[in-house]
């Protein structure tokens, strides 16, 4: 009789450990979290990419994620973060489309008690209180870095400065390093002009650009979309000006080791959504601390010599790129 107790008493037991989700204790804590996460666009390769990866990283952590991203619309981009908030999510990753506009949202989310993670972009400095964590880089040494190639692999004149958003720190702080670069190296940026980061854009600002401006040596963009644009302009011209994008997506890759773009930097944005991701997860469920702000690895100047092997190596049939000889 004892036995048959012992026996009811640890099925029992077993039952309740198993209903409960409790034979895995890490695994079971981190399914019950929900995470949200606001991108400021949608049809940018890019945060395609970092938003992809980020999803997989919260799924393969047992965590339930909620990806929003808005149509370079600020006001959109602060909706979205309202909602997150009144769905009651554990954590928001966030990078928001500029400095000023989606911080009343995000203070809203910090008064909630919702922790708030960076990454890519932030607000302003004097918002830092809000975040947990920057996931990112010193934008302004980017900026510095696509300078010096330019100082480096160009004879100094006119440049054109195709911007990001107006307002976006990304933006300001990259033009600032890159224009230090240059202008002391007897360049003249005699062309600048903020918009969204669309390839569209950056045709059509290229080609108002080339119209003020026939003899530019370069083109500048902040990303790599607006650098394939501008790439267009100068080949539909029959003119030979570099273009200088960011971010390293696989097609801008394939289009520096084609010659149709001259440079990148590497951010290579899938290796960088999983990182933010996998720091988020382990605040939630090891309540690891991060620091205030994360490099998640070292961005690469990337030419005609080295995009090849950066290209991963499934897209390279299908982005149609082959070994120089």
């Amino acid at each position: 009789m004892k036995r048959r107790k012992f026996l009811f008493a640890a099925a029992a037991c077993l039952i309740a450990l198993t209903q409960g989700g409790m034979s895995d204790p890490a695994l079971a804590q981190a399914k019950q979290f929900k995470v949200g996460v606001s991108l400021p666009e949608t049809q940018n390769p890019f945060y395609v990419a970092m938003g992809n990866s980020i999803v997989k990283t919260f799924k393969d952590n047992g965590m339930d994620v909620r990806l929003l991203a808005a149509n370079s619309d600020v006001n959109e981009q602060v909706s979205q973060i309202n909602d997150l908030i009144a769905s009651k999510v554990d954590a928001i990753l966030v990078s928001p489309l500029n400095t000023e506009g989606p911080a009343p949202a995000i203070q809203k989310a910090f008064d909630a008690g919702i922790p708030i993670f960076m990454i890519a972009r932030t607000l302003d400095d004097k918002y830092k209180k809000l975040w947990k964590t920057y996931v990112g880089f010193d934008y302004y040494k980017v900026g510095q870095m696509k300078g010096k190639w330019a100082v480096d692999n160009l004879k100094p004149g006119k440049v054109a400065m195709l911007n990001g958003p107006a307002g976006a720190l990304v933006s300001v702080n990259m033009e600032k390093g890159f224009r230090e670069q240059v202008e002391k190296a007897g360049f003249n940026v005699v062309w600048a002009q903020n918009s969204v980061q669309t390839r569209e854009n950056g045709l059509k600002l290229a080609e108002d650009a080339l119209v003020a401006n026939r003899d530019l040596v370069a083109i500048y963009a902040m990303n790599d979309d607006m650098a394939l644009g501008a790439s267009q302009a100068v080949k539909a011209g029959g003119q030979k000006i570099a273009t200088l994008g960011m971010n390293g997506a696989p097609s801008a890759l394939a289009a520096v080791h084609n010659g149709d773009l001259s440079m990148t930097i590497l951010l290579d944005p899938v290796g960088w959504g999983k990182s933010a991701a996998q720091m988020v997860s382990d605040f939630l469920v090891k309540k690891q601390d991060p620091t205030a702000f994360v490099e998640p690895f070292t961005p690469e100047v990337v030419t005609q010599l080295n995009a090849y092997e950066k290209i991963p190596v499934p897209l390279r049939e299908k982005l149609g790129v082959k070994p120089r000889s």
